[in-house]
């Protein structure tokens, strides 16, 4: 795709301006898969509601099993629960914790965590303080619901959120453009560009799509890992205790970049990394051309 002064690929998909004599070689969006993570997370919250429903149904035609748990009623007795509808609150906790930290650390990103709270607080506020006036049959399903709302919701976010992402490869500069809450815009120019990192995972292979994060000299594409360790011994010494301690750790700059930092989740990353690749040898190519240039036109003007 060749074109100057403007380019529009879309009408939803915005304007890019281009550079005096800059043309575009491709347009690019993330794989309709790369933010499948996000979508399986929200069919995960869904499948929690809909197993807690069923396991409070279960909890009132068990009454041995209430009976067995009618300690919990002096906790809550504050809040007007019965014994179901406070086994019910416990397990709603324990599984969005336990689930946001384990996701969390999974995605080495403490989000799902602070969505799980957000979302658990919300719940539990609409089931009793907000709805304890009210004699509803469904008021333990409210939190429930609430949750399921909420996972759906945010597979259409993250679509959107998708959608928003657009890639400008031209024969100048990388551009990397997000409309979602508010719009976004970077640009790199090609002989900034150091090294060109390609991340693809095992689906990403299958379905030819994968990460592209260009890398320049000022750490652009680039973050942190770091490790740290620590080791200490005290010992009593009369009325006093005396101990010690040492630690060390080690941080290493790794290509790791936002979704507008990078190029994500786009098809046929390989192509795109050869279509850089050769951006930059004509970026390297071009100051030798122009010298030559220059000679061949002062022999020129001599002869």
């Amino acid at each position: 795709m060749h074109t100057t002064g403007f380019v529009r690929e879309m009408p939803q998909k915005g304007i890019v301006g281009l550079i005096h004599g800059e043309k575009v070689d491709i347009v690019a969006k993330p794989h309709p898969l790369s933010f499948l993570r996000y979508h399986l997370f929200s069919v995960y919250l869904i499948i929690v509601a809909a197993f807690l429903g069923w396991f409070h149904s279960y909890l009132k035609s068990n009454q041995p099993l209430v009976e067995f748990l009618s300690f919990l009623d002096l906790l809550f007795s504050m809040t007007g629960m019965n014994t179901e509808d406070a086994v019910l609150l416990i397990v709603f906790w324990i599984i969005l914790l336990l689930s946001g930290f384990g996701i969390g650390v999974l995605w080495v990103t403490k989000m799902p965590l602070v969505y799980m709270v957000l979302v658990g607080l919300a719940g539990t506020a609409l089931e009793v303080y907000f709805l304890v006036p009210y004699e509803i049959a469904f008021k333990p399903m409210v939190k429930l619901l609430l949750l399921g709302a909420s996972a759906a919701v945010g597979m259409i976010l993250t679509e959107v959120y998708r959608r928003g992402h657009v890639y400008f490869l031209t024969n100048y500069r990388v551009i990397t453009k997000k409309g979602f809450i508010r719009k976004e815009e970077r640009e790199l120019m090609y002989d900034k560009i150091t090294d060109v990192y390609v991340d693809q995972g095992i689906l990403g292979r299958i379905f030819n799509f994968g990460t592209v994060i260009p890398i320049s000299g000022s750490g652009f594409g680039l973050g942190s890992e770091s490790a740290y360790a620590f080791a200490g011994a005290a010992t009593p010494i009369g009325k006093t205790t005396v101990g010690g301690g040492f630690g060390g750790g080690k941080s290493v700059q790794r290509p790791r970049a936002a979704t507008y930092f990078s190029l994500y989740g786009i098809s046929d990353p390989k192509k795109i990394r050869i279509i850089i690749g050769n951006r930059q040898l004509e970026t390297k190519e071009a100051p030798i051309l122009r010298r030559i240039e220059g000679l061949l036109r002062e022999k020129g003007s001599e002869s």
